[in-house]
């Protein structure tokens, strides 16, 4: 499904969610330019029909890239922090700590479902770097978290940020890699209501997102803040361990399928939200224990 929502710039929509797929934008200009290429494969051939010169990856996942390597005549741009684990599936795997937290047999069942493959990137994105593909121009957001090099995208004329995975969604944002970061994730939500932008397209879900008086950003971030009150509830309630508090499920409630998968991005995230929480303060470790910092206080008495 496509949608044009100025002369150059159409939306190519990819309903519902899959793990392997997302939203794109397709800039029809002097410049052809695809931001994103986790399109459903039924575009692929229409898509191939005229030379594509600019690939623009927000990120390195498997569902924002998916067909890139298709298009080998193409520029394609990335942020460097994304460059390593997107050309080698062993990287890949050890960005997600899936070398450490996931079984052998999972390891390659898990690079088809994302229909890994490895790509040459060309060249950098950099935070406030502008794109011009002809009459279009935008400007490249660096907005860490989700992973380190995350990227969003803003089109001042059209005035609208592509958020790619802030999404939006009523689970939250997502941030289980190991270069992942709460901290960077709560920045990046509050530069992102900062632009004031009058429209979003997000990677995921129903793509375009008005949200003027803010209620839905405010609701996305504090997602992330509630994890933050469960996990110190539960080290200051006496569990010690990333793999204690996991136990609890304080990101995800109840595991999706594949359990193991998720088991891992459950595990990460905690990690990130411990670390976050010693950021601020209030937790400290030794080795693999983690302990309050604050004594004499409830976790419902901490400022998170």
């Amino acid at each position: 499904m496509r949608h044009q929502i100025d002369r150059q710039i159409q939306i190519i929509e990819f309903p519902g969610f899959h793990y392997a797929n997302c939203n794109c934008l397709l800039i029809e200009d002097d410049v052809r330019c695809l931001i994103e290429t986790g399109f459903h494969e039924s575009k692929l051939e229409d898509l191939q029909k005229s030379p594509v010169q600019l690939i623009v990856n927000s990120h390195g996942h498997g569902d924002h890239c998916r067909y890139t390597y298709l298009f080998p005549e193409a520029r394609v741009l990335m942020h460097p922090s994304e460059h390593t684990f997107v050309g080698s599936a062993q990287a890949y795997l050890k960005e997600f700590a899936f070398d450490k937290l996931v079984g052998q047999e999972w390891l390659e069942l898990f690079l088809q479902e994302m229909h890994y493959r490895p790509i040459h990137v060309d060249g950098d994105l950099q935070d406030g770097q502008e794109i011009c593909t002809g009459r279009c121009r935008f400007q490249v957001l660096h907005m860490p978290g989700h992973s380190a090099g995350h990227c969003c995208f803003f089109f001042p004329e059209q005035g609208f940020v592509f958020t790619s995975d802030i999404e939006f969604s009523e689970f939250g944002p997502w941030y289980g890699m190991v270069h992942s970061s709460v901290s960077d994730q709560l920045r990046s939500l509050d530069r992102l209501a900062a632009i004031g932008a009058d429209y979003y397209i997000s990677g995921h879900h129903v793509p375009v997102v008005r949200d003027p008086g803010g209620h839905r950003l405010r609701a996305y971030r504090n997602t992330v803040l509630e994890r933050q009150r469960r996990v110190a509830q539960l080290l200051y309630g006496g569990r010690s361990t990333v793999e204690e508090i996991s136990r609890e499920l304080p990101i995800y409630r109840r595991l999706p399928n594949p359990k193991p998968i998720f088991w891992a991005y459950e595990l990460m995230m905690v990690y990130h939200h411990l670390l976050y929480l010693e950021e601020q303060g209030y937790a400290g470790h030794d080795g693999y224990t983690w302990f309050p910092t604050k004594t004499g206080i409830g976790a419902g008495h901490l400022s998170l």
